[in-house]
């Protein structure tokens, strides 16, 4: 049953719900619309502070950008847990939660629009809204899945910081500060979480990275739920490091 669960719940997020932050790389000077649909192209491993060790695949990724840099990303992403180096339940729980990776499943949308570009450099809005399958162990009870939404709201920078053309060689950076909100029902906060977190919690992330000839990334990420009932172990900030290749 739970099987056929995950199915549907996969179909479900393919068709109604983009995992990484998708960069810029719209030109002033190539003023085309693009549609991609891509299939397990992108693989991540991520390591935090909380002591997980993850990896992920996307699954699929369906992308349409606009003439005026506009671009619309529907994604599946799975995760898988390697290593659970923390002995604390909710912890391991909350890896999940603050993980835009994470859950068995997750499925998202994106749209990325256009600020203010230049050749080399972009500002952006940033929206992303999803929801997760997170496998995880009670604290009570015999369920141990849930599902939760999420969103994302921020502002992108982006710099093209080297370009080689003859050598199709390129290092881009970017920052991504944003705004985090999650809701999860409160019987499955019960289950998981005790009183600790709010159905509707939020908080604020941090992300870092650097993008090598569009094929592979190297990401930091720091987030946090700021109106947590208890300040730990909910409450506590999250360091991840990702690294991410792209076939």
């Amino acid at each position: 049953m739970r099987r056929f669960l995950f199915i549907l719940l996969f179909l479900y997020t393919l068709f109604s719900q983009a995992q990484l932050l998708e960069l810029d790389y719209w030109s002033p000077s190539k003023k085309e619309s693009v549609f991609k649909v891509t299939l397990f192209k992108e693989f991540m491993l991520s390591a935090n502070t909380l002591g997980h060790l993850d990896s992920s695949t996307e699954a699929i990724k369906i992308k349409y950008g606009s003439k005026k840099g506009i671009v619309f990303t529907l994604s599946v992403v799975g995760t898988q847990s390697l290593i659970t180096g923390n002995k604390n339940d909710k912890l391991n729980t909350l890896s999940h939660l603050l993980n835009p990776l994470g859950g068995r499943v997750n499925g998202s949308f994106f749209i990325g629009i256009p600020i203010k570009q230049k050749d080399k450099s972009s500002y952006r809005l940033a929206i992303r809204a999803g929801k997760k399958l997170i496998q995880a162990v009670p604290l009570k009870g015999l369920e141990n899945n849930f599902l939760t939404n999420y969103g994302q709201l921020g502002g992108v920078y982006q710099n093209l910081i080297f370009e080689d053309a003859l050598e199709n060689e390129s290092i881009d950076l970017w920052i991504y500060p944003h705004v985090v909100f999650n809701h999860t029902n409160e019987k499955d906060l019960s289950t998981f979480f005790e009183e600790d977190l709010k159905s509707i919690a939020y908080g604020y992330g941090i992300q870092a990275g650097l993008e090598f000839n569009r094929k592979v990334k190297a990401i930091l990420l720091l987030n946090q739920f700021l109106n947590t009932n208890v300040p730990y172990p909910v409450g506590k900030a999250v360091l991840r490091f990702t690294i991410s290749y792209r076939f």
